[in-house]
């Protein structure tokens, strides 16, 4: 059993950003694995990702990808994306809502390439090229914790000028 989460919104956010912090930092992070969601024609289509980095000023999650994959024609053709964490331990989910783009060409894309090192290099056939970062802004977190009765769940929205707003709800 899970100890309860904070009971204040300000500092229910703060551990979740700990949370996405931990998981980006930690190579067997619970939340080191979600599951992201693009639209495509045919309807929704998920896959496991591996959380990379991120930079909770800008509410950026970084990603990498094979450009070859159908996730970057997916993200190009509509940025809308969704992610779900889940710690079995802890007993929550984290569902994320955002806008994703697909970076091929940058400094920072060059910086990732020459740090993942030839055993990261062997899973893009060592050409650079097919190296793609995925970052992932996020406007939306949906989270929930199961671990005992009553369950609690809230609701954080950032405006498009930034400003956060958070609610508890009910599901």
């Amino acid at each position: 059993m899970s100890s309860p989460p904070p009971d204040d919104l300000g500092a229910l956010a703060v551990r979740i950003a700990g949370r996405l912090a931990e998981a980006a930092e930690r190579r067997h992070g619970a939340w080191r694995t979600p599951v992201l969601a693009t639209a495509t024609p045919q309807g929704p289509s998920a896959r496991v990702i591996v959380l990379r980095a991120l930079d909770a000023d800008t509410r950026r999650l970084e990603l990498f990808t094979d450009a070859r994959s159908a996730k970057v024609g997916e993200i190009s053709a509509d940025p809308r994306v969704a992610l779900t964490f889940w710690d079995p331990e802890t007993s929550e989910q984290l569902r994320m809502a955002g806008q994703a783009e697909a970076v091929a060409d940058s400094e920072r894309v060059a910086d990732r390439w020459a740090a993942i090192g030839p055993a990261g290099h062997a899973l893009y056939d060592g050409d650079a090229r097919r190296f793609v970062v995925l970052d992932v802004v996020w406007n939306r977190w949906d989270w929930l914790w199961i671990g005992a009765d009553p369950h609690r769940r809230a609701r954080f929205v950032w405006t498009p000028k930034g400003r956060r707003d958070a609610a508890w709800i009910a599901p």
